[in-house]
């Protein structure tokens, strides 16, 4: 019956792209202290020390996976997508099974069931619309900018987050120069325990389509690209909006145990972005501003200003078809507990110079809750020399990175725990030392699709963890 009915059909062609990997983690000695004092919400010191409950190796495997379908719909419009499972773009092997859905437990040994967090993911869903004066893009799209430390769209194989947008932007190009507006809205969630008066929340899934709930942003991004000369200069600008009842920025504060309503945000970001070849020769450089008001950062009763800054530098010169040397340097400011201005700028999880040092979020190991990959570089100036060597099937890495802290505790001051993300009142003062890390790694290309990899990283690290805020 189906068939009769069908006049005619349509085969859009599809052209499917994506990444599946496995890995494994061991990291030995990781709590970075050993002071014995564990996290007590109700008496927040400020120590950089870790809950020792769960001893003090981590052993965890993850997966990470993501699928990209695109349908060519005609020479004007294309859709592009993006699934996932498990959490942000995977998971960790031995968190999606379950026991039996009847409650018997596990006495059927051989019997499991897929868990909550094995769920189809739909990362992206947008439109391409290629018109005579722009390219248009519709839906939930990611976004990149320069060097990837503020918006990164997570295209390398092992990115499992990525700048992700709901909204629309046109780029409109005009010789070597291109403009893109856009606008978004970030999020719509809302929580009953945090909403301010007068505003109303769904108890069951948090959404709201309230504006209270709101989060927009709005930007544009010029750019010069000169081909013919490796020459790319760019700025963007941009402002977003956070209403009082919107639950995606949460506040915490030293005596509290719970986190709180941050309040309206308005924030504004200039970043500017460069790179030049010369022959062998690539520089590049960022550096990103954010001002404007954040909310109530450091207690329920004060409104600050954010003035955070970060100063990017990455150069790399090829000796030969082989080898090749960089250089990494960068300054990404702190703050110091001040209840006026929040100074800390946070980089794009997915940006990273070192294998151990801010790569894993460490707290997460023994504690849980927050991925233990949502690490970000902050309150740091770091120098990074690396050198690669080549040939057909092997890239091998090698690297140094030295690390001082921006701002550190000093007696009888406000400080501030960059980690946990909250201010608190020192007694003690902070070493600057954020260590000294050496790294070794390699890439075995198996053919042009599969590549096994592997590293080794030592992290000689500094003073600035042994601090407990106590004589």
């Amino acid at each position: 019956l189906s068939t009769l009915s069908i006049n005619s059909a349509l085969a859009l062609p599809i052209d499917w792209s994506g990444v599946f990997g496995a890995d494994m983690h061991y990291i030995n000695n990781f709590r970075k202290t050993d002071d014995t004092i564990t996290k007590n919400p109700g008496a927040k010191t400020g120590t950089q020390g870790i809950d020792s409950r769960g001893g003090n190796t981590a052993n965890f495997q993850t997966y990470i996976f993501r699928l990209q379908p695109q349908v060519i719909v005609n020479d004007g419009v294309t859709f592009k997508s993006e699934l996932s499972t498990g959490q942000i773009r995977g998971g960790f092997m031995g968190d999606n099974s379950a026991n039996n859905a009847d409650g018997s437990g596990n006495n059927s040994y051989y019997f499991t069931t897929p868990a909550n967090q094995s769920g189809l993911n739909v990362n992206q869903a947008y439109m391409e619309l290629y018109a005579d004066t722009a390219l248009v893009k519709i839906g939930r799209m990611s976004k990149h900018y320069g060097l990837g430390i503020v918006f990164d769209d997570g295209k390398e194989a092992w990115d499992r987050f990525f700048t992700m947008y709901d909204g629309v932007e046109a780029t409109m190009r005009i010789g070597n120069f291109s403009v893109t507006p856009y606008w978004a809205k970030i999020s719509s969630q809302g929580d009953t325990g945090i909403a301010p008066a007068g505003t109303t929340t769904n108890a069951n899934n948090g959404v709201s389509n309230n504006k209270s709930a709101d989060v927009r942003e709005m930007g544009v991004t010029a750019q010069y690209d000169n081909k013919n000369r490796d020459l790319v200069l760019s700025v963007l600008y941009a402002k977003r909006f956070s209403e009082s009842g919107n639950k995606f920025y949460n506040a915490d504060d030293q005596n509290s145990a719970n986190e709180r309503a941050r309040g309206k945000t308005n924030v504004t970001i200039i970043d500017a972005y460069a790179s030049k070849k010369w022959n062998k020769f690539k520089l590049a450089a960022e550096i990103p501003l954010v001002n404007g008001d954040y909310g109530n950062v450091y207690d329920a009763n004060t409104k600050s200003k954010i003035a955070a800054t970060a100063y990017i530098l990455e150069a790399s010169y090829e000796l030969n078809p082989k080898w090749t040397l960089n250089l990494h340097a960068g300054q990404i400011n702190g703050d110091k507990g001040s209840s006026n201005k929040f100074e800390a700028m946070y980089l794009h999880p997915n940006y990273q110079i070192a294998d151990l040092m801010f790569r894993y979020y460490y707290p997460s190991i023994n504690e849980g809750g927050r991925s233990v990959f949502d690490s970000s570089i902050t309150n740091t100036q770091y120098v990074k020399l690396a050198t690669s060597y080549s040939t057909d099937k092997w890239t091998w890495k090698f690297a140094g990175i030295m690390a001082n802290a921006m701002e550190t505790a000093k007696e009888g001051t406000r400080g501030y725990h960059h980690e946990e993300n909250y201010a608190f009142n020192s007694n003690e003062k902070q070493d600057k030392s954020l260590g000294l890390e050496f790294d070794l790694g390699f890439d075995y290309r198996w053919n042009p699709n599969v590549t096994i990899s592997g590293y080794y990283g030592y992290w000689m690290v500094g003073d600035y963890y042994s601090f407990n805020n106590d004589a």
